[in-house]
């Protein structure tokens, strides 16, 4: 997370904003935890201006926040000892800028708007350059999985993950009424950061995964068993497997864990040993579709909304591509 443990915000203006900012970010979408954690972020900043000796949040200055900016830069984490994370440090300044970007949006009893301009909209807090290697498949392993393939049921979870550049946790999340078969479209509802986005589904992907949903997915519902038939827990499972679009082997919503461990039989069912030993998980052939789709000459920005990233510099990560394309894209 980042943030010490013993932050307490004494200026009341300050405490009154914090807790403005947590139903501010719930009415926008965020879940609790994430409410929660930008919260916990904005009261070390807040603690770190009162110490500064700055009561007033709308009298903060650019160079206050390069300030506050170099500080959390260097601040030792309270769990190794360590500079923060360089992750961390940035999801401390956007979430700053998010602040003030509420507090333009309302208004003093007066009518006039808390603060007019905004002391972040000039400034640049550089996204971190991913260092580790991502391992990802090319299109002929990625083929190599589909033919090892033996059930529908494999062949939807390689579909979901690979063709629709889902999430782990998006995969477990997906609901049967958010696959619209017709319209050859999939609704991410709840995306990272609580985003809703659609994905669009090839003909093969449409074929994949209606060919598990009527074919396999019925037999595969939740077994009732007599001792818990009357469990208010049975009761919630049967409705959350009523409602789930991938099912495991116990009729229940399909895993993390559950996930990859098909992808391992899959790689294992290859017998190709450079498969094996780039050790891909669900979330690696994520990375390879949005290669893919670059190798193939799909716009940087269209693969930025396939995947529901925010920040372009965030799909560069993902996907592999150079820096000379960004830049060519900005210009």
């Amino acid at each position: 997370m980042g943030r010490p443990k013993n932050i307490i915000v004494v200026n009341k203006t300050y405490r009154t904003l914090a807790e403005t900012y947590y139903r501010y970010l719930l009415r926008i979408g965020y879940n609790a935890e994430s409410c929660q954690s930008r919260k916990n972020y904005l009261e070390e900043f807040l603690h770190w201006l009162a110490c500064q000796g700055h009561p007033q949040i709308e009298k903060i200055s650019p160079t206050d926040i390069v300030r506050y900016y170099n500080y959390i830069s260097e601040r030792p984490s309270k769990q190794d000892g360590g500079l923060l994370n360089q992750k961390t440090t940035h999801s401390h300044m956007r979430n700053i800028r998010k602040v003030f970007c509420m507090l333009q949006e309302q208004s003093e009893p007066d009518g006039q708007p808390k603060i007019i301009t905004n002391p972040t909209s000039g400034l640049k807090f550089p996204y971190p350059k991913e260092t580790a290697a991502r391992n990802i498949l090319d299109q002929q392993e990625i083929q190599a999985l589909y033919i090892v393939s033996e059930t529908a049921q494999e062949r939807a979870i390689l579909s979901l993950a690979y063709g629709c550049g889902l999430r782990v946790g998006e995969l477990t999340n997906c609901n049967i009424e958010d696959i619209r078969l017709r319209e050859k479209i999939l609704i991410v509802t709840k995306g990272k950061g609580n985003k809703r986005r659609v994905v669009p589904l090839s003909s093969g992907v449409a074929k994949d995964l209606a060919a598990y949903y009527y074919q396999e997915r019925e037999g595969g519902a939740l077994r009732n068993d007599p001792e818990d038939h009357f469990s208010e827990r049975a009761s919630l499972q049967r409705k959350d497997a009523a409602s789930a679009f991938m099912l495991n082997s116990r009729g229940r919503r399909m895993r993390k864990g559950t996930y990859n461990k098909h992808l391992k039989i899959l790689i294992e069912r290859t017998q190709n040993q450079v498969i094996k030993e780039k050790q891909i998980t669900i979330h690696n052939l994520r990375h390879s579709i949005a290669t893919h789709l670059l190798e193939q000459g799909i716009p940087v920005e269209q693969v930025r909304v396939f995947l529901g990233h925010s920040q372009l510099e965030t799909t560069q990560i993902y996907t592999h591509i150079s820096s000379k394309q960004i830049e060519n894209l900005m210009q």
